[in-house]
C-alpha cells in the first residue's frame, strides 16, 4: 500500500521521513519511553535511521505496518507517533504510540490516535483496534481513554519486559464507539482560592509526603503506615492515588501554596456513593502548614469541585470527635455539622471510633 497522510484541526499524520531519524533517537533516549518500552538502551542514531526506515517504506509495502509521525500541522514539528500493526486475527489491529517529551500534557496522542482509528475503520477494513500497556503505565492508559478506548481487563504476564513478562492492561475501540473520553473521572485542572492551589500529585512530591505523613498528629488520626517510608509515598503517588483516579474511586489531589507552590497538604474525595450523588471529601495538613487555614479552603475547593464536575448533590466530612482542629476547618470552608456517627470508623488499631459528620449540599 501506498503511504498515507491524515490530517486533524492541529496535526498532521504523515509517513516517516529520512530526515526525522534525530528526533525519534531523542524521543527513544528519553528515560520514561525506555521505561515503558523495549526500545534498545542505549538508543543511537544508527537505531533511529533504521527504525525510521522500516516504517517509512518496508511496513506500507507489505501492508502490515502503518506508521506516523506525529507533526504539529503550523510548524511541522514532529510531536510524536503513532501506528498500527496487523495482529494475526483478520480484522483486527494493534496501536502504539510515543510522544517527544516537549510534547507530553497536550493531548496530541489522543487527537492523533482518534484520527488513526478512524482511518482503520474506514480503510482498513479494521473492526477492532486494540491497546496494551504495562499495567502501571498511567500516561498511555490516559492516552488511549481520551481516544475512546476502552479499557477491557488485565492480561497476566501479557507484555514482554527488560526483566521478563509484564502483566498488560487491554483495551480496545471499536467501529461503533462514540468520539468520546472514556475515563471514569474527569482531568483535574489546578484550582485556586489565592491562597491555597488544588494540583495533581507529583512523584517529586515523595519527600514532602513522608515528612509530613511521619508526624505523630498526622499518624494519630490517620490510617497511615507507621513508620512511613519513602517506598509508601511512592506507592501512594505511583500507583493508588492514579489507580482510584482511574477506577473512578477517590479523587486526590495535593494542596500547595498559590504563591510559593510549596506543599501544604493533600485533599480527597471518596465516590463510593457517587451513583447517588454523594461523595466524601479528606485532607491532612503538613505539619509545617497547620494554623494557616489551608484544610478549610482545600475543603471548599474540592467540595465545590466536586459537585460541579463530577455533579455531586451532597459531600460529607467526617472527623474524629478528638480532632477539634479538623472540626474548625470543617466548619470554615462551609459544611453544616449534622450530628455524631457511634462508633463508625474504626482507628489503627481497629477500635471503633466516634465521628462528626459535616456536609456540604
Amino acid at each position: 500500500m501506498e503511504p498515507v497522510q491524515i490530517s486533524t484541526d492541529r496535526l498532521v499524520l504523515r509517513p516517516w521521513e529520512p530526515s526525522d531519524a534525530p528526533a525519534v533517537a531523542a524521543a527513544c533516549s528519553d528515560p520514561e519511553t525506555q521505561r515503558w518500552t523495549t526500545v534498545p538502551v542505549p538508543y543511537t542514531q544508527e537505531h533511529a535511521s533504521s527504525y525510521v526506515e522500516h516504517y517509512s517504506a518496508q511496513g506500507w509495502a507489505e501492508d502490515t505496518d502503518y506508521a506516523f509521525a506525529v507533526c504539529d500541522a503550523a510548524s511541522g514539528d514532529v510531536l510524536g507517533s503513532v501506528g498500527l500493526r496487523r495482529s494475526p486475527v483478520r480484522d483486527v489491529f494493534d496501536v502504539g504510540f510515543w510522544a517527544m517529551p516537549a510534547a507530553r500534557g497536550r493531548g496530541v496522542l489522543s487527537e492523533a490516535l482518534a484520527a488513526l482509528c478512524h482511518w482503520a475503520f474506514e480503510h482498513r477494513g479494521a473492526q477492532r483496534a486494540e491497546w496494551y500497556a504495562e499495567v502501571g503505565n498511567w500516561a498511555s492508559r490516559r492516552v488511549a481513554e481520551k481516544a475512546g478506548f476502552t479499557v477491557e481487563g488485565v492480561l497476566r504476564a501479557g507484555l514482554p519486559g527488560r526483566s521478563g513478562r509484564r502483566d498488560a492492561w487491554v483495551g480496545a475501540r471499536l467501529p461503533g464507539d462514540e468520539d468520546r473520553d472514556t475515563r471514569l473521572l474527569p482531568a483535574f485542572a489546578p484550582l485556586t482560592d489565592g491562597v491555597v492551589t488544588l494540583r495533581p500529585w507529583r512523584r517529586s512530591d515523595a519527600p514532602e509526603v513522608v515528612r509530613a505523613c511521619s508526624d505523630p498528629l498526622t499518624v494519630r488520626f490517620l490510617p497511615v503506615p507507621d513508620p512511613y517510608r519513602p517506598e509508601d509515598a511512592d506507592f501512594y503517588l505511583g500507583t493508588l492515588v492514579p489507580g482510584d483516579w482511574a477506577d473512578g474511586k477517590a479523587a486526590n489531589v495535593a494542596v500547595t501554596d498559590a504563591a510559593t507552590g510549596e506543599l501544604l497538604g493533600a485533599v480527597g474525595l471518596k465516590l463510593e456513593l457517587r451513583q447517588h450523588g454523594v461523595g466524601e471529601v479528606g485532607y491532612w495538613t503538613a505539619p509545617w502548614a497547620r494554623g494557616r487555614g489551608a484544610a478549610g479552603r482545600a475543603a471548599a475547593l474540592h467540595g465545590r469541585w466536586g459537585r460541579e464536575a463530577l455533579g455531586l448533590n451532597r459531600v460529607e466530612l467526617l472527623a474524629d470527635v478528638e480532632n477539634l482542629a479538623s472540626q474548625r476547618a470543617a466548619v470554615k470552608a462551609g459544611y453544616a455539622r449534622e450530628g455524631v456517627l457511634v462508633r463508625s470508623r474504626p482507628d489503627r488499631t481497629g477500635e471503633p471510633r466516634d465521628m462528626v459528620l459535616f456536609a456540604l449540599t
